[in-house]
C-alpha cells in the first residue's frame, strides 16, 4: 500500500512537471518587437504571434521555431524543442543593429569597412559594440562615406538610409608632378588630385610651378546649363615663364615693341616660342635678349635681373629737335654767294675734317660720317648734308644733321644696324644755330 502511494506522488509530480513545459512566456527588449511563427523546415513564417510579449505552446515533435522583428534590427531566430527542460520565462534581446541602404545612381558601388558588398541597395548588420564604415562610389563622382555605430554612446544609425551622387569629381593630372593645385585659390596640394565639384556650383583650378606659367581651368556642375565635368583633365604647364626685374625700377620693358611693364614684368614665354624682350630707359644701354621654349634650346631662367649700364652717349649728347630733319636757312641778301658758300664751309668743317661730296655750283655738300664708340655698348655716327633749296632767287640752304646709333661696337659701314637717335653729341649741337646767325 505503501509503494503505491509513493507511485502515485511520483507520477503526479512528472505530470505536473511535463505540464508546466507545454507552454512558456518569451519577452523581448522592446514592446514593439514582433513574434511570427515559422516553419520547421524553413523560415517562412506561419503566422504572427504578437508584440512584446507572448505564451508559446510547445508543441510535441517539433523544434517551436519563432523570429523576433523590429525595424532597425537584425531579426532574432530562436527555438525552443519540447525535449528541452525551459524555465517559465524567457527573455531575448535584439541587439545588432540593421540599416538598409540604397543607392543613387543605381550602379554605384557600395563599399564596407573598403570592400565592395555590391550596388544599387544593400542591408548591413552592426553587431553590438561595433561599428561600420560606408562608402558610396562611382566613377566622376564625389564619393560619399558614412561611419554606423552600434553603442551606447553613438547615435542610434537609421533603419534606412540613402546615399545620392551629386557632386561631380574630376581627376586632375598634372605635369610637372610635382606642381601645385589651388581651387578657388586655395592651396590643395601637390601633384595629381581628385577635385570635387558641389552641385550647382562652378569650381576654378589653378595649376602652378616656379618657371611655369599658370593654367587655370573652370568646372561647372549645372546640369540645367553646363555639360557634366570631365572625368579626367591633364593640365600640363608647358609655357614658361620668367620673372623680370630691373635696376633702375623705372625702366621700361617691351615685348614686341609695345610696353607691359614698368620695373617688374612676368614674361610668358610659349611652347615652341622664342620672345624677344627689351628693357628701355633714357640714360642707359638698351637691354635686349632672347629666350627660347624649344627643344634643342637653353631652357629660360626662372628670374632674370637686369641691371642696366650708364650711356655714355646719353651724358655726352643733347636731346634736340634739330637731329634728322631738314632745316630751311634762307641766306641774308647781302652776302654773295661765294661768301655764303665759305662761311657754311668753314662752319661745318671745324666740326668735320672730312668732306666726302663738295660742289659749289650746285650747292651740295656731305660730310663723311664721323663714328664714336661709347664704353664698348653703342656706336653713334653723324654727318651734315646740305643742299639748295627754296622758291624764289632768293638763296637758301637747307641743313639735314643726321645722328644715328648702333648697339654695340659696329662698323661705320653697317647701315642696318643703325637707327636715327633723336640726340646730336654735344660737339655738333651749336652748328645749326651758328649757321642761322651767320648766313641770315
Amino acid at each position: 500500500m505503501q509503494k503505491s502511494f509513493y507511485a502515485f506522488i511520483l507520477l503526479c509530480f512528472v505530470s505536473v512537471a511535463a505540464s508546466a513545459q507545454s507552454k512558456i512566456n518569451i519577452t523581448a527588449n522592446f514592446p514593439d518587437a514582433r513574434f511570427f511563427l515559422l516553419r520547421d523546415a524553413d523560415n517562412t513564417e506561419v503566422s504572427e504571434l504578437g508584440s512584446g510579449s507572448i505564451e508559446l505552446k510547445l508543441e510535441k515533435d517539433a523544434r517551436n521555431r519563432i523570429k523576433v522583428v523590429k525595424e532597425g534590427y537584425e531579426p532574432l531566430i530562436k527555438e525552443y524543442p519540447r525535449t528541452t527542460k525551459w524555465e517559465k520565462d524567457q527573455k531575448v534581446e535584439l541587439e545588432n543593429r540593421l540599416v538598409d541602404i540604397t543607392v543613387e545612381p543605381y550602379d554605384a558601388e557600395i563599399y564596407v569597412d573598403g570592400r565592395m558588398v555590391g550596388s544599387k541597395r544593400t542591408s548591413l548588420i552592426i553587431g553590438k559594440g561595433k561599428f561600420l564604415n560606408v562608402e558610396v562610389k562611382k566613377t566622376g563622382f564625389a564619393p560619399v562615406s558614412k561611419v554606423y555605430y552600434n553603442a551606447p554612446d553613438r547615435e542610434a544609425p537609421p533603419a534606412k538610409d540613402f546615399f545620392e551622387l551629386k557632386d561631380r569629381q574630376v581627376r586632375l593630372e598634372v605635369a610637372p608632378a610635382d606642381a601645385s593645385i589651388l581651387v578657388n585659390g586655395v592651396a590643395k596640394g601637390r601633384g595629381n588630385s581628385d577635385i570635387a565639384v558641389p552641385l550647382g556650383e562652378c569650381v576654378t583650378i589653378t595649376v602652378n610651378r616656379e618657371g611655369f606659367a599658370d593654367v587655370t581651368q573652370v568646372f561647372c556642375n549645372k546640369p540645367a546649363t553646363d555639360p557634366a565635368p570631365p572625368i579626367r583633365f591633364r593640365a600640363a604647364l608647358e609655357d614658361r615663364l620668367v620673372k623680370i626685374t630691373s635696376a633702375p625700377t623705372d625702366a621700361n620693358i617691351e615685348v614686341n615693341g609695345k610696353i607691359v611693364g614698368v620695373g617688374k614684368y612676368d614674361l610668358k614665354v610659349p611652347k615652341n616660342a622664342c620672345i624677344e624682350l627689351r628693357v628701355v630707359k633714357d640714360g642707359f644701354i638698351r637691354f635686349v635678349k632672347n629666350y627660347c621654349n624649344q627643344a634643342n634650346m637653353q631652357e629660360p631662367p626662372l628670374t632674370e635681373y637686369v641691371e642696366m649700364a650708364v650711356d655714355e652717349a646719353y651724358n655726352s649728347s643733347i636731346s634736340t629737335d634739330m637731329a634728322n630733319v631738314r632745316i630751311t636757312i634762307p641766306v641774308n641778301k647781302t652776302l654773295d654767294p661765294e661768301s655764303a658758300w665759305r662761311t657754311l664751309s668753314s662752319i661745318i668743317t671745324r666740326s668735320f675734317d672730312v668732306l666726302e661730296t663738295v660742289d659749289y655750283n650746285t650747292g651740295y655738300l656731305t660730310t663723311a660720317w664721323q663714328v664714336q664708340n661709347f664704353n664698348g655698348m653703342s656706336t653713334i655716327r653723324t654727318r651734315v648734308i646740305v643742299s639748295t633749296g627754296g622758291n624764289s632767287g632768293d638763296l637758301t640752304y637747307v641743313v639735314k644733321l643726321v645722328s644715328q646709333r648702333a648697339d654695340g661696337v659696329t662698323s661705320v659701314k653697317e647701315d642696318q644696324l643703325f637707327s636715327d637717335w633723336e640726340r646730336l653729341l654735344k660737339r655738333y649741337g651749336n652748328i645749326v644755330e651758328e649757321l642761322q646767325a651767320r648766313l641770315q
